[in-house]
């Protein structure tokens, strides 16, 4: 039997309930281009309202250079793809904690918005990027009970917090493979899947 087109890739293990910080990891023959190999973190999760979370490792078109013209900095900033809502909008993670104030601790060391201003000025002062903060576009939403269904499917596999560097430092395939071996060993044959199963 061919293992591409079994069952067993979509591994049927029940799910931790997800919560605020938590990630999310797309299984890999998931087929939204958007949420391939997909590396989610869930910044609001409700069983009465629903989730909310950010694709981290998906790089958009833009950079932060383009989009934003108080930038001054040379360096062009990369934009990430947040998920195929509001894709207008731009949102930021990031590890500043203090330095940005009203920003909010979804998980050990991580936090969300806080305030623009000195969000641009930490950037125009050439202080490090990488690692550090993570633009978006967009984010990615469940309306109450969707997320627990998806689960139910086997869509997405429930992680703990990854280290906040894999998160901000590392993109595409490379963030989502590195966030399954922190899974249950049980989940490593999907490292062995083909991007593209298809060309195979």
């Amino acid at each position: 039997m061919d293992i591409l087109d079994s069952d067993i890739i979509k591994l049927r293990f029940d799910q931790p309930i997800p919560k605020v910080g938590d990630i999310l990891l797309a299984e890999p023959m998931m087929a939204n281009s958007i949420f391939t190999r997909s590396t989610i973190v869930l910044i609001e999760h409700s069983d009465s309202m629903g989730s909310m979370g950010f694709i981290t490792n998906h790089r958009s078109e833009y950079t932060l250079n383009e989009l934003v013209e108080e930038i001054e900095r040379e360096e062009e900033i990369p934009v990430y793809i947040g998920g195929p809502v509001r894709c207008n909008q731009m949102y930021y993670i990031h590890t500043l904690g203090n330095l940005i104030p009203e920003s909010v601790e979804v998980a050990n060391g991580l936090y969300v918005s806080g305030d623009f201003k000195a969000i641009i000025e930490y950037v125009n002062s050439g202080a490090p990027i990488e690692g550090k903060i993570r633009f978006i576009l967009g984010y990615s939403g469940w309306d109450k009970g969707q997320l627990e269904d998806e689960l139910k499917n086997f869509d997405w596999a429930v992680a703990n917090m990854c280290d906040t560097n894999t998160l901000l430092s590392t993109e595409e395939d490379t963030t989502w493979r590195k966030c399954v071996t922190m899974l249950d060993s049980r989940y490593w044959l999907w490292l062995n899947c083909p991007t593209s199963p298809h060309l195979n």
